[in-house]
């Protein structure tokens, strides 16, 4: 279930819940189910688990909302038993137009069934093929979870019942499907496209691999002869259903035919497909091409890759939930391609066999620093190329980093590092317990001088254990912790004498592990909202401090 999915179902939880009617008395209540000895529920008890702080609201959330329906369900016998005459004496409005659930359930059962049998003649498959598909599977458990599992918390609302077969038919999804809502719309939002991006996602790569998969036995039939009319009608009928789902019959260098959808720009994109929004076309653009790295080249062209780049770079700049896993997923891929763009490849390298400056680099560094690639790298290439025209050698190129690029792009999108993306970080609260985990190591590695415990230490125990150190006035536990070339300066770090001042520790998880260290309201004022801490491998592969940016 994605995070769409898992919103619109606990709204609808919600609905049900405040749609039972608040005529209960709960003494009354809890009284009745006393006196008919109703089996009290048992209780598992296991032992606490610390969770990343990013779980710890949408956990509330689900046990709250999960509490009062309990209470709802098990008061909704007792209702019945209220008086008949009893009367509101505040005026009500008139009741919302209500129908059978039973009633509901069946016409909707009815209506999902035939429309999957459509969606089985559309795909021209059978059955067992129709029933096997992943998101078949989950849109007949989004049926069974209203129909069958969940129908005592139905309202009879005709709105709320209306919204629920919405959830339930936006499972039951092809990729030609999805695009078609596109025509409801004139112009579309870029929210109003995403959706359509979410729909269309559903389905598409499992049917690009089921198609592609029916084409081997195929293979020799379809290294004779382009001539369409040539092939047999079985291998036609298999075509035909693919391109109706905008997927293009492919050939890899391997000689392997498959298909790949490209509603945007190919051969079956549909004439409406320009109504979408175009900061939307960056995650169809990483759907049809996906990473554009292959181990530590370039999948494609240098010029097809920053074309890619700059159709993304909308995207990520654009889309505010930048906390999905879509637009991770995308992220990551614009940081890495950049990065190896930037420091060169073996078939695109900076630098010659001789060590000089490749011209063919040079020239394609001038075009970045031009924004003919986009914005978010605009600055840094022409910083680069500057230092190198001057002194043959770049800093900047030198330490640049996956990390550095994101910094950029939160740059042009206004955001600051670790704070409205703390979904890309593992949080720790410094509370009693983790201050004195953080002692406790300290103490076992001067008790015992052994390098061995600081080199099984995540990032995260590296900084605690660094930060310990600098408030005790160790300065031999910290050079321990440091690279040799380490960035340290002026850091006001070196000023704090309490663990108190800090709040949090969240560690990022990337190719260049990062540490933000968060400092508590109430000494913000004097040492700033967080420190940023820089970590990497030394020689033997080990975790240690090479920057600490205040």
């Amino acid at each position: 279930m994605d995070e769409q999915q898992f919103d619109k179902r606990m709204a609808l939880l919600k609905k049900s819940y405040d749609r039972l009617e608040p005529q209960l008395d709960p003494v009354d209540v809890f009284a009745q189910i006393e006196a008919e000895k109703a089996p009290p529920p048992q209780h598992i008890v296991s032992s606490p688990q610390k969770h990343s702080k990013k779980w710890q609201k949408p956990a509330v959330l689900i046990a709250s909302i999960a509490s009062v329906l309990l209470v709802g369900v098990l008061a909704t016998p007792y209702v019945i038993k209220q008086p008949e005459n009893v009367q509101s004496e505040v005026s009500q409005k008139p009741a919302p137009k209500k129908v059978g659930n039973e009633d509901w359930v069946e016409n909707i059962t009815k209506k999902y069934n035939s429309k999957k049998e459509q969606i089985r003649r559309e795909l021209k498959v059978s059955i067992d093929e129709l029933t096997a598909f992943d998101f078949i599977k989950n849109a007949d458990s989004t049926l069974d979870f209203y129909t069958k599992s969940n129908m005592h918390l139905l309202s009879s609302d005709v709105e709320y019942l209306k919204s629920t077969e919405e959830v339930i038919f936006n499972e039951l999804m092809t990729p030609k499907r999805a695009l078609e809502r596109i025509k409801k719309y004139n112009k579309l939002t870029f929210d109003e496209s995403y959706e359509v991006y979410s729909l269309y996602v559903k389905s598409v790569a499992e049917l690009e691999i089921f198609y592609s998969k029916l084409l081997e036995p195929y293979a020799h039939v379809l290294m004779k002869t382009k001539d369409r009319d040539q092939l047999p009608s079985d291998l036609r009928a298999i075509i035909e259903a693919a391109n109706k789902q905008f997927m293009e019959l492919q050939i890899d260098e391997e000689g392997v035919f498959y298909f790949k959808a490209n509603p945007i720009d190919g051969e079956f994109a549909p004439n409406y497909i320009n109504q979408l929004h175009p900061d939307i076309f960056g995650f169809f653009e990483y759907l049809q091409k996906g990473d554009l790295l292959l181990a530590d080249d370039l999948r494609y062209t240098r010029e097809e890759t920053v074309k890619s780049l700059k159709i993304m770079e909308r995207s990520l700049l654009a889309n505010v939930n930048a906390g999905s896993p879509n637009y991770k997923l995308i992220r990551k891929n614009f940081e890495s391609t950049w990065l190896a763009l930037l420091k060169g490849t073996d078939n695109y390298p900076a630098m010659t066999k001789k060590g000089k400056i490749n011209e063919q680099y040079i020239e394609f560094l001038q075009k970045v620093a031009d924004g003919s690639y986009g914005e978010v790298m605009r600055v840094c290439a022409e910083k680069i190329l500057k230092e190198l025209q001057r002194d043959g050698y770049s800093e900047t190129l030198a330490q640049l980093s996956s990390f550095e690029i994101w910094k950029t792009l939160l740059q042009r999108r206004e955001e600051t590092i670790g704070y409205l993306n703390d979904s890309d970080f593992s949080i720790v609260d410094m509370d009693r317990l983790q201050k004195e985990q953080i002692k406790a190591i300290y103490e076992q590695y001067t008790k015992n001088d052994d390098e061995a415990i600081i080199n099984q230490l995540r990032p995260i125990n590296i900084v605690a254990l660094y930060l310990y150190a600098s408030i005790v006035g160790n300065d031999s536990v910290q050079r321990s912790l440091l690279m040799q070339d380490a960035k340290i300066g002026a850091s006001t770090l070196q000023e704090i004498k309490s663990l108190d001042v800090f709040s949090e520790l969240g560690e990022y998880d990337g190719i260049q592990p990062i540490v933000a260290v968060r400092v508590t309201k109430g000494y913000q004022e004097r040492y700033g909202r967080q420190f940023i801490i820089k970590v990497t491998y030394n020689k033997d592969g080990h975790y240690r401090i090479t920057e600490i940016m205040d």
